[in-house]
């Protein structure tokens, strides 16, 4: 599948590989692959016949390395390809195709499991865009992907204090040149690395995002001026550069920033590229220490496992992760993990079936409840959503971790439908609660006590409300006056209605067995 909108700009492999960094791709053949020329990309369709693109690049879209890859490098080379670049697990077949590729004159690239191939079209995209700019460019001496050195050569070329956002507004980087000016909306901004909720926002963005090159913004009561660019991958908006206008900018401050944007964006990729390949390693050691209690991944998460190992069960409030009220997922694995991080405490996080799952160890004579609330809270805070959470632990070993893991949800379901047990509950703080919750979704009330079904049944059948009675009663131990100040009735009602049921349904007070199967029964049936 040829796509011709992407843009003709010659570079190197070498140049390219080095732009772009080993987190993404490296070169699995001979190194003497790097001085050949790239120019077009295309994506591999194995459904229509190979394009000839002269110094081409092909993405292996599908094409493992292995007899697949073995048969696409000699079609690759003969229809004018220089790369070829695909995705392996398999050391020793990537091998047996990287010697096949040495023997064609091609490069083969491979590229990490972690990363999108559309993630890695917008990296290539830029690096080679960039390439061609970045003679010219002033900020080209900056290392890839240190945005606090970029934001740091932007402030000192336009005289003013820079800031680098992404999408979601986060504050990726600040600049810290000595002298420059900076008001309370940037100061909030580099605490929180959040961009404060002003009225003027929205306009802002808007403006920004809608223009090609930067825009001047008024200053206002809560802010002074700011000059402002969006950063773009090809059409995509991927983040904003934000500069402090207070009347010390450079003549020609709107071309920098306009420029530097368009190295900025390969930043911005690069970092994101990286972020997301490690955020997907972690996550996969995650998901191996809790699927499997895999000792390996949990020394590589730093999950010791002679240390207590407790685990953190997330979800919204409204249960599902809705574009429309609730971020993505990730948005709240990153802030949850910075309030942990922040406090020495080792741990990790992964989406599984719609919850966050975080592992984490802790000293085994205290408990994490209240930082678990505070980073529960805190997360909610940064996504301006309600979140839940359920604790349990601690597993003592790795061979306990997924009955750990089975509690916390048991925790999260249980407030999920108690809302009085307020957003985090820990397995200690509810156990006689989550022992009954399981034992009503695994019993019929008519396994537990025939009594209790017959009157439930009648209940339903004569708009009674005998259950009730019972259920107070019994929980009050037989206190009559409890049982009535709670029911807000007289006492004698209350004896009045107890041999009413005696009488209609066989009720013996005085028979232990029953009155324990009768109340047990009543309360799985409120359970359900």
């Amino acid at each position: 599948m040829s796509n011709p909108e992407l843009d003709v700009v010659h570079t190197s492999v070498g140049m390219l590989l080095d732009t772009i960094g080993a987190d993404a791709l490296r070169l699995a053949n001979d190194p003497a692959a790097r001085e050949l020329a790239v120019s077009q990309r295309t994506f591999y369709d194995p459904n229509d016949a190979l394009p000839v693109v002269r110094q081409g690049l092909l993405y292996g879209v599908g094409v493992r390395a292995g007899a697949p890859l073995l048969h696409l490098l000699p079609q690759a080379t003969t229809a004018g390809y220089t790369v070829v670049v695909a995705k392996s697990d398999d050391d020793q077949a990537l091998a047996a195709s990287a010697r096949m590729a040495d023997r064609l004159g091609i490069a083969l690239v491979a590229v990490g499991s972690g990363l999108e191939w559309l993630q890695l079209e917008h990296l290539v995209g830029t690096a080679l865009a960039a390439a061609s700019a970045e003679a010219s460019a002033p900020l080209s001496t900056v290392a890839m992907g240190d945005l606090f050195s970029l934001a740091n050569a932007i402030a000192a070329a336009t005289g003013g204090a820079t800031a680098i956002e992404d999408t979601d507004t986060r504050v990726l980087a600040y600049s810290t040149v000595h002298g420059q000016q900076i008001d309370d909306a940037r100061q909030q901004g580099i605490l929180g690395r959040l961009v404060p909720d002003l009225p003027d926002n929205p306009w802002h963005y808007r403006q920004v995002y809608s223009h090609p090159a930067a825009v001047r913004l008024p200053a206002s009561d809560t802010a002074q001026g700011r000059l402002a660019c969006a950063v773009r991958s090809g059409t995509r908006i991927i983040g904003s550069i934000w500069v402090v206008d207070c009347g010390t900018l450079t003549d020609d401050a709107d071309r920098i920033l306009t420029e530097a944007c368009e190295v900025a964006a390969l930043h911005l990729l690069r970092a994101r590229a990286s972020d997301d390949f490690a955020r997907q390693q972690r996550a996969d050691q995650v998901r191996a220490v809790l699927e499997t209690g895999s000792a390996g991944a949990a020394r590589l998460l730093g999950l010791t496992p002679d240390r207590p190992l407790w685990v953190v069960a997330i979800e919204p409030a409204t249960g599902e992760w809705d574009a429309q009220t609730v971020p993505d997922p990730g948005r709240v694995v990153d802030v949850f993990s910075l309030e942990l991080a922040a406090r020495s405490v080792q741990s990790g996080c992964v989406v599984i079936g719609g919850r966050i799952y975080a592992v984490l160890t802790w000293p085994s004579q205290q408990r994490p409840d209240d930082l678990v609330r505070h980073a529960v809270r805190a997360s909610g805070t940064a996504v301006r959503a309600a979140l839940r959470a359920g604790v349990a632990g601690p597993a003592h070993g790795l061979d306990s971790i997924r009955a750990v893991r089975e509690s916390a949800d048991r925790v999260v379901d249980l407030v999920a439908s108690r809302p009085a047990l307020g957003p985090v509950a820990t397995a200690d703080d509810v156990r006689e609660a989550l022992v009954l919750h399981s034992l009503a979704q695994r019993l019929d009330v008519s396994q537990v006590s025939d009594l209790a079904e017959r009157v439930l049944r009648d209940d339903a059948e004569r708009s009674a409300d005998t259950a009730r009675l019972l259920r107070v009663w019994l929980g009050s131990q037989g206190d009559v006056g409890h049982t009535a100040a709670t029911l807000m009735v007289h006492p004698n009602t209350v004896r009045y209605r107890l041999s009413r049921v005696q009488s209609r349904f066989g009720l013996r007070p005085d028979h232990p067995d029953q009155m324990l199967l009768l109340w047990l029964a009543l309360r799985l049936a409120d359970d359900r």
